[in-house]
This record gives C-alpha cells, sequence and structure tokens, in this order.
C-alpha cells in the first residue's frame, strides 16, 4: 500500500473507521506512527512539518485528520506542492463529512488525490442498551453504529465513556463472584440482577479475565481524562474504547 495524502469523503463514520483499521493493519503501523489530528487545532505549518516527518519505527506513519474540510487554502496548497514528498514518509488519511463545494479549500484535492467515498448508511435508531449489548458481543460495528446514534440524538462522549465504565464495572464485579465459584443464579442476587441478565452477563464475561477488565477501565480513564484535557478528541476517545473493548486484546482466557 502506497503512502500519500487521501480524502475520506461521507458521513458513514464507521465505514472510514473500518478502513482506517484496515490500513493500519496493511501498513504494520505502530503506535508511535499513529496520529489523529483535528485540522482546526493546528496551523498549515504544523501539519505539513507532520506529514514530512521520517516515521519512527514503521514503514509509514498514518496521520488521520479530523474536521478536513477545515484546513485553508494555504494547507491544501502546502498538502499538494508536497505531495510526493508526503508519499514518501506517510499516508494522510483526511476525514470530510460535509458535502463539497467551492466554498472548502479541501475541494481542490478532490480532482489531484485518490478519493473514497463513504455515503451514509441507512439503520434503525440505536436502542438504550444497543451500546451495551454490542459490547457484550464484542460486535464492533454495532457498537460504533450504536454509538454515533446517540451522539446524533444529543448525548455527550463522556456520557458514553461513562456507559462503557458502568459496563466494565459491571463485569468486574461479576467476573470476580464467578471465579469464585458462585452460580449463574446466585450471581443475580448477589449483583441485582434479573436471571436472563445474570446469564448474559455470564456469557459475556466467559472469555474475558479481570485483568483485562481492569487494564480496559483504567483505559477508560484515561481517555476519559484526555478528552477533558483537550489531548483527544471525545468522540475519537469512545470510538478507540470501544475498539478496544470488542478487540482482541481485551478478551483471554482465564481468570
Amino acid at each position: 500500500m502506497e503512502g500519500g495524502v487521501h480524502l475520506f469523503i461521507g458521513a458513514d463514520r464507521v465505514g472510514k473507521l473500518q478502513r482506517i483499521q484496515q490500513i493500519e493493519r496493511s501498513l504494520s503501523v505502530q503506535p508511535l506512527d499513529l496520529h489523529h489530528v483535528d485540522a482546526g487545532a493546528m496551523t498549515s505549518t504544523q501539519l505539513l512539518a507532520l506529514c514530512r516527518q521520517q516515521p519512527a519505527v514503521s514503514p509509514l506513519r498514518l496521520i488521520i485528520v479530523e474536521e478536513a474540510h477545515r484546513l485553508d487554502r494555504s494547507g491544501v496548497e502546502a498538502l499538494l506542492r508536497h505531495a510526493a514528498a508526503i508519499a514518501q514518509s506517510a499516508y494522510v488519511a483526511l476525514l470530510v463529512e460535509v458535502e463539497l463545494s467551492d466554498r472548502y479549500a479541501i475541494s481542490k484535492l478532490a480532482g489531484a488525490v485518490p478519493v473514497e467515498r463513504f455515503p451514509r448508511r441507512e439503520g434503525p435508531v440505536a436502542k438504550p442498551f444497543a451500546l451495551t449489548e454490542a459490547l457484550g458481543r464484542a460486535d464492533v460495528a454495532g457498537a460504533l453504529e450504536a454509538a454515533r446514534a446517540h451522539l446524533v440524538r444529543g448525548k455527550e462522549p463522556l456520557e458514553l465513556l461513562g456507559l462503557i465504565a458502568w459496563q466494565l464495572h459491571r463485569w468486574i464485579t461479576a467476573k470476580r463472584l464467578l471465579s469464585t465459584g458462585v452460580s449463574v443464579e446466585r450471581l443475580a442476587d448477589l449483583a441485582g440482577l434479573r436471571p436472563w441478565q445474570a446469564q448474559r452477563v455470564h456469557t459475556e464475561v466467559a472469555r474475558r479475565s479481570v485483568a483485562s477488565l481492569q487494564r480496559l477501565l483504567t483505559r477508560c480513564w484515561e481517555l476519559d481524562l484526555d478528552a477533558k484535557r483537550g489531548r483527544a478528541l471525545p468522540e475519537l476517545a469512545v470510538e478507540e474504547l470501544i475498539v478496544e473493548v470488542c478487540g482482541v486484546h481485551a478478551i483471554s482466557a482465564g481468570c
């Protein structure tokens, strides 16, 4: 896979994230060379410097630019002018969710760099517990769709982080009780769950360890703090946590 500047246009946030994950795997990008930035929080000079910086340990840096339609004309022209040099050091994914027109400087890139389109996918409005249910199934696409639906309806990203933290707390409590030999029926009594809820939780934690769940909870608080202090985009923090909770790294055998 080649580097360079790429436009990801459309409202399908889940599709974009899945595509980025595919690119990350294809390029064997390591954490030191993975960057999420906001176009509105960087100057053109800063963005260009990052794009031209040589990767630390990976074949290429993967730079994901949120709100890329906010790039000004000088920034767009700089990306075009240095496109060849950027291709040697980075894969730059410019994420755009608005309809491009002449009012946006980035529209100039549409005919000059590779473009991938992600049209909005129609789907049902998320049920109140759609997110936690999808997390329990390790269904990353379903969980991302549910989170997006909640955000569209006005729920704050930090509220979703709190909801995920609540789920992780419940899993840790259940796993600890089950690991002592407590039956599913007794778990329902001790944890204040209905029998069907206890059976669901038992299934959800079957392949997870207490240690892995505690690591995820710690990660949740780290992302929450980063979002509150402006070190991470809140919506992206939610998506990152969902991927980690649903990912194979969050699941392990044993207690």
